[in-house]
């Protein structure tokens, strides 16, 4: 099964209020980089980003991409009148759910030892007003980057090899 690391940036808490600003995902055979004012198109091109990988073979792991990332594009995508709902279909590992406590990526980074990541989300928010959306695509990718080695590092300390008898 073949990984895509995936976080998105966007103007606030709240899906019904605020917008999706920045997607940005990892696979081992591309990647999708994106930050855009125009909402509708950042989540078309998105969807055709996903639309290339094969649901069965593809998952996503994310830090609170259950409770926010998808979510969030969902209900985006609803109100921009574009079909997301294969998105629920992917397999999904969130690196939330390796712990019973609400735990930052950031120091999840710490605790295994992974470069912490540069800057917050209300920064990337401000760089939208500004117009500075390199910068929200550097801080979005940072975060992709950051939960993939938090990712290899975990499976790498917890998840044992199964033997073969």
């Amino acid at each position: 099964m073949y990984k895509i690391f995936l976080d998105i940036e966007t103007t606030g808490l709240s899906p019904l209020e605020k917008q999706v600003t920045c997607i940005c995902a990892k696979s081992e055979n591309s990647n999708f980089k994106e930050s855009n004012q125009d909402e509708s198109l950042l989540l078309t091109n998105f969807k055709e980003y996903l639309l290339k990988h094969s649901i069965e073979e593809n998952e996503f792991i994310t830090k609170n991409g259950k409770m926010f990332d998808i979510p969030f594009l969902l209900i985006r995508a609803t109100l921009n009148n574009l079909d997301y709902k294969f998105i629920i279909d992917y397999n999904h590992f969130d690196l939330q759910d390796i712990t019973s406590k609400r735990v930052s990526l950031d120091d999840m980074a710490t605790l295994y030892g992974v470069k912490n990541k540069s800057a917050s989300g209300l920064q990337a928010i401000d760089w939208f007003y500004k117009g500075k959306y390199e910068e929200i695509e550097d801080y979005c990718w940072q975060d992709v980057l950051t939960t993939e080695e938090v990712y290899k590092k975990w499976r790498e300390l917890h998840v044992q090899p199964k033997s073969k008898l």
